[in-house]
């Protein structure tokens, strides 16, 4: 687990105590680097006297399990943050569709031409919504096309520079202006380090140690890759959160998180042929590190959920 102090909950030491089976779920790392989840169970071991000499602990991989869950808990997530959206975009089509009707009824034809506008409008956002809901829900491989890297970065840059200004967080980027394009889903790539910029503003919005936080964007491009990355001063993570934090459903903030960003965010990076590097230090901040090759290898189109 490489820890420095004891587990909380620490079930061996719980069994020692009172004697009785305990069982906890955790994320283990393989010699190989693999996350793996298992169910951990201990038991005592006693003596002839019945005195408690020994624990086992037991534990079961139940890794395809968690893998066979995250695909309806995904979908779940998104339908439920979505929904609001696609209801204010009914509304919006109920009034162009009240527009064009009143318009034929009246044969006014700026109305209805200002209704029927309405109608498409709303039709495509609604479209652009399903198909949203689609590329989470279903495993895909991603949809690749040369892509400018420094626009990426502007439209995150100007998508969450306001959530950072709502929460008091000064927002930097230190962008390079000539970074050149990558093959890569746009959609995809977007995802990500929006995901990542949220994460970071999360970091700093629960860290009450501080009088002052910042986020800060970074893009750089070298010959055979892009490079991304979003740093924070927020409450940072050690060693074994470090470890699980791209496993799905772990949150290191408080209860406040899903724990399906990180997870999603790596997926998509992997698919991609790249990686997210994490350095971090508990109580000084976070710098994530997206590396994404400017031509995606055929190993590295395998299918993800983003």
């Amino acid at each position: 687990m490489h820890r420095t102090e004891a587990c909380v909950p620490c079930i061996v030491k719980q069994t020692f105590g009172d004697g009785l089976v305990h069982q906890s779920e955790e994320v283990m790392t393989s010699q190989k680097g693999d996350q793996v989840n298992v169910l951990v169970y201990t038991a005592p071991v006693r003596n002839a006297e019945g005195q408690i000499k020994n624990v086992i602990e037991m534990s079961t991989n139940i890794t395809q399990i968690r893998q066979l869950q995250s695909q309806l808990t995904s979908l779940g997530l998104v339908i439920g943050s979505i929904s609001h959206g696609i209801k204010g975009l009914l509304t919006s089509l109920d009034g162009g569709v009240y527009l064009v009707n009143t318009g034929l009824a009246k044969n006014d034809r700026a109305r209805f031409e200002q209704g029927w506008k309405m109608v498409e409008r709303n039709i495509t956002r609604i479209r652009r919504m399903v198909l949203d809901l689609l590329y989470y829900a279903k495993d895909r491989a991603p949809d690749l096309e040369r892509i400018p890297a420094l626009a990426i970065a502007e439209e995150v840059c100007e998508v969450m520079r306001g959530k950072a200004a709502e929460m008091g967080i000064d927002f930097r980027w230190e962008i390079d202006r000539n970074p050149g394009d990558f093959e890569a889903d746009s959609k995809a790539i977007r995802s990500l380090l929006i995901n990542l910029v949220e994460n970071a503003i999360d970091a700093c919005r629960v860290d009450k140690k501080k009088n002052a936080h910042q986020v800060r964007i970074g893009l750089k491009g070298y010959p055979d890759y892009i490079e991304f990355d979003v740093e924070d001063n927020g409450i940072g993570m050690d060693q074994e959160i470090r470890e699980r934090a791209f496993s799905l459903f772990f949150s290191s903030k408080r209860g406040s998180g899903t724990g399906l960003g990180l997870f999603i965010s790596n997926k998509i990076a992997q698919a991609h042929g790249g990686e997210i590097k994490i350095e971090s230090e508990l109580n000084r901040g976070t710098r994530m590190i997206v590396k994404l090759p400017r031509k995606v290898p055929a190993s590295g189109t395998a299918a993800t959920k983003a």
